[in-house]
């Protein structure tokens, strides 16, 4: 019993049809929906988060150059009060040393005062940029847990991926 070309032709072409129809009606049971739908809300998730990380960056960008605005202006006003502060001090200190009223003691508590002053001033500086210092390691924090979460979104796809029967 021979077969003809044709015929060969036409079981190839219905086998070929048959696998179609099977593919498609197994792709189209629930199972995969659901898993299509999870990763769909995930994915939009993910970048809802990063717009808010990326509009939470540009805040912080523009604060940044805000703040440095704000040190620049407040460095030239204290340099600007140092010294009519000091021009003060010269000129009472001068007054007291031509009357008389003034010991070196005197002196060296205010130059002890100048010093505590300028001191307090450098650790109000540093605390500025610490503030922004935390914002950014909170939103690395945050990025970095969002990391971990899809590692372990992954990981338990995997496991259910491996527990899964392969097809026969």
């Amino acid at each position: 019993m021979s077969v003809s070309f044709q015929e060969q032709w036409a079981i190839l072409l219905l086998v070929f049809v048959l696998g179609l129809i099977l593919g498609m009606a197994l792709l189209a049971s629930p199972k995969w929906k659901r898993r299509y739908r999870e990763e769909v809300t995930r994915r939009e998730e993910i970048e809802a988060e990063n717009k808010q990380l990326r509009r939470d960056s540009g805040e912080m960008d523009s604060l940044r150059s805000a703040a440095a605005r704000d040190e620049a202006r407040r460095s030239e006003t204290r340099d600007a009060d140092l010294r009519r502060s000091d021009l003060r001090n010269d000129e009472v200190r001068n007054d007291e040393v031509r009357r008389g009223h003034v010991g070196d003691d005197d002196l060296r508590r205010d130059e002890a005062h100048r010093s505590e002053l300028r001191d307090k001033d450098v650790r109000d500086d540093e605390a500025a940029p610490n503030d922004d210092a935390a914002r950014r390691a909170e939103a690395d924090r945050r990025l970095d847990e969002r990391r971990l979460e899809e590692e372990r979104r992954d990981e338990a796809d995997r496991r259910r991926a491996a527990e899964r029967p392969g097809p026969l």
